[in-house]
């Protein structure tokens, strides 16, 4: 294959073209050549450009049409007379028939030799089609491989049910390192064995096992990201999916329904627990396996490596004899780790600690754990209305899902219980409005909540390839520091996978529910209302660590932007009214108090605790740092000796 060739030609139309500079260039060739790999597939599982991006770019270069392989499938009856060596030699394949004339697709159509023996071929007219080089060598290698061995593997399946294959040029060029050389050859116990050893290796949390048209995907998440790691022949996917059916004890012979199941794991360093869930889909049953580390130090407050005022407003928070308590965050952020380990630390015999789950996660001695079954009417409402009756001291709620939940739940904080649960929102401010939502009574809320814990997880750069660089204007404007001098990032080695990233951290945000909070609740007030009183209280935000953390080489600007900078606000606050107003507005429409500064030098809308513009740098003059002539009470500037208006000398 003219990988090399390829490459370069790609590198040179990014950089003629501008989007990418000669440093970038030279980079991400390098790193193709070292991963063996094409450079548009670097560049697309970096997320430097997404795929409709590329084959836009590709398609304004060549002036020719694309043709997204993900997405659609070439005529193989038209391709069956396509020569291999030429498909290989030039990267051209056919595509389609329309009309009088055969679509065929290039690597680079400006190509005039593949151009030239594609036409003798066919002795028609040739619309020429641009595609991705990976897509192209993955189509040629999977189409001429499949065409040599498919009576083979065929005929294998039949004598026996060993899920013997080879991988093809092609189907390895998309494998990572972590499987290809062990699971080539093996049978279906042999690979799901050796699938689970390399996960637990390489620390993943979740395995997919996800079948397509033409290959079975399996694809580990290594540090909240999904990184496929080899693609299996189609053939061998009911050997594989069946064989994880027997392990999680669910019933082979139903292939219409979702099933769930589980499977443990002894190693001589950990124990595992692993939660196994199946869900038919359109190219046959998709698994994912959940690996739960039985770790004793994940549930120890003190390793969640909380911020110093958060760790100690925390701990204050759970000296309370009583109260509602939330952890909020998406799903895979953490917050059942934050739970265990708050509930680790409360647990003692003088205690009764009862928790409502779905599933039961971690198993830990002391706690009475009730799993939820909501098809035999076991919810979370009617569970804790029963645990109420059990005298508890302390009460985990899996989740707030409905209504009847949050009341109950805040009605027990009410009578004299600790009570922890956890919400799905945006930030911890939110968990007022999202109570209100559910349809929860304002007085209940205030009477009950006493704070809220929100965080979210980011990818530690890898320590072993962490290098630093000057960061470009744009990316000062996004964290509101100009004076950061260098930001840092991974360049990507053996030790991380080549992601540049190993390992992840807890980003956390705490709102403490105050006597003015208590207030805005009953009121009813916006998000944003309650946002800013606890900011003007002294809560950081998520934002505020998590750029702190960036500034400290903990991780990169791009994962804080993929993680945390999540949204922009959309609304102000008028300091004068008090009243909630759009962004758009520079006046305020009630009370007519002007809303927003701007920079005198280059008209950057300012935040009011800006010392500085993090645009150009000027420094704002603040009223309260004013002078005035004390004769005349004009506004005098600091550099003046005299009055410029009246002539009096100023002190």
């Amino acid at each position: 294959m003219m990988t090399t060739s390829v490459n370069n030609n790609l590198a040179r139309i990014l950089t003629v073209r501008q989007f990418l500079t000669d440093e970038d260039q030279n980079k991400w060739i390098a790193r193709a050549e070292t991963e063996q790999l094409e450079l548009d597939q670097i560049l697309l599982n970096e997320n430097v450009f997404g795929r409709k991006q590329l084959l836009k770019i590709l398609e304004n270069h060549f002036f020719v049409p694309s043709c997204d392989l993900s997405v659609r499938t070439f005529d193989p009856k038209l391709a069956q007379q396509f020569p291999e060596k030429l498909a290989r030699r030039h990267l051209v394949f056919p595509l389609d028939k329309k009309d009088d004339s055969i679509r065929i697709m290039f690597a680079n159509p400006d190509d005039k030799k593949a151009r030239e023996a594609v036409e003798r071929i066919y002795q028609k007219e040739i619309v020429r089609v641009v595609a991705l080089p990976s897509d192209l060598i993955n189509t040629i290698e999977d189409f001429y491989a499949e065409k040599q061995s498919s009576q083979t593997v065929q005929s294998d399946r039949q004598e026996n049910q060993q899920a013997d294959f080879k991988l093809s040029r092609g189907i390895r060029a998309k494998v990572s390192r972590l499987l290809a050389d062990k699971i080539e050859g093996k049978s279906q116990v042999d690979i799901v064995n050796e699938v689970l050893a390399t996960a637990i290796k390489n620390r993943a949390t979740d395995i997919h096992l996800q079948p397509s048209e033409k290959e079975l995907n399996i694809r580990f998440r290594l540090d909240g990201v999904l990184h496929t790691v080899a693609r299996l022949p189609v053939e061998i996917a009911p050997a594989v999916i069946s064989r994880v059916k027997v392990l999680s004890n669910m019933d082979l012979a139903e292939h219409r329904l979702p099933q769930d199941g589980r499977h443990s794991i002894e190693r001589p360093a950990e124990s595992l627990d692993l939660r196994v869930s199946l869900l038919p889909s359109q190219f046959g049953e998709k698994i994912v396996i959940r690996l739960l580390r039985k770790h004793e130090d994940l549930f120890v407050l003190d390793n969640l490596q909380m911020p110093r005022d958060v760790r100690t407003d925390y701990q204050d928070l759970l000296q309370s004899p009583q109260g509602f308590f939330l952890v909020t965050g998406p799903t895979g952020s953490g917050k059942t780790t934050t739970l265990y380990a708050t509930l680790n630390s409360i647990n003692n015999e003088a205690d009764n600690v009862v928790t409502l789950e779905d599933p039961i996660e971690y198993s830990f001695n002391g706690l009475t754990q009730v799993q939820i079954r909501e098809d035999i009417g076991l919810t979370f409402a009617s569970g804790l209305r029963s645990i109420l009756r059990q005298d508890p001291d302390v009460v985990l709620v899996g989740e707030i899902r409905d209504k009847e939940t949050a009341d109950i739940a805040c009605r027990a904080a009410l009578t004299g219980h600790k009570v922890f649960s956890t919400l799905h929102t945006n930030d911890a401010c939110q968990a007022i409005t999202r109570l209100l939502d559910l349809g929860t009574p304002a007085f209940l809320i205030a009477a009950t909540l006493r704070g809220v814990l929100a965080q979210r997880l980011v990818r530690i750069i890898c320590f072993n390839c962490r290098e630093s660089y000057q960061p470009s204007e744009l990316e000062l404007m996004t964290i509101g520091r100009p004076d950061v001098k260098e930001l840092f990032r991974g360049r990507g080695c053996e030790h991380c996978n080549y992601t540049g990233y190993r390992g992840r951290k807890a980003i956390f945000e705490y709102f403490q529910v105050s006597e003015d909070v208590h207030r805005l609740i009953i009121e009813r007030a916006s998000p944003y209302v309650i946002r800013h009183f606890a900011k003007k209280s002294g809560m950081r935000t998520m934002r505020d660590y998590a750029i702190a953390d960036a500034i400290r080489g903990v991780t990169s600007l791009e994962e804080i932007q993929r993680t945390v900078l999540f949204s922009q606000e959309q609304e102000q606050l008028c300091p004068n009214c008090m009243q909630t107003v759009s962004l758009e507005f520079s006046i305020c429409p009630f009370c007519q108090n002007p809303l927003r500064e701007r920079c005198e030098n280059c008209g950057q809308v300012a935040d009011p605790n800006w010392e500085a513009c993090p645009n150009c740098g000027h420094q704002f003059e603040r009223e309260w740092e004013k002078k005035y002539c004390q004769n005349c009470l004009a506004p005098v500037k600091t550099e003046w000796e005299s009055c410029a208006y009246c002539g009096a000398e100023l002190s």
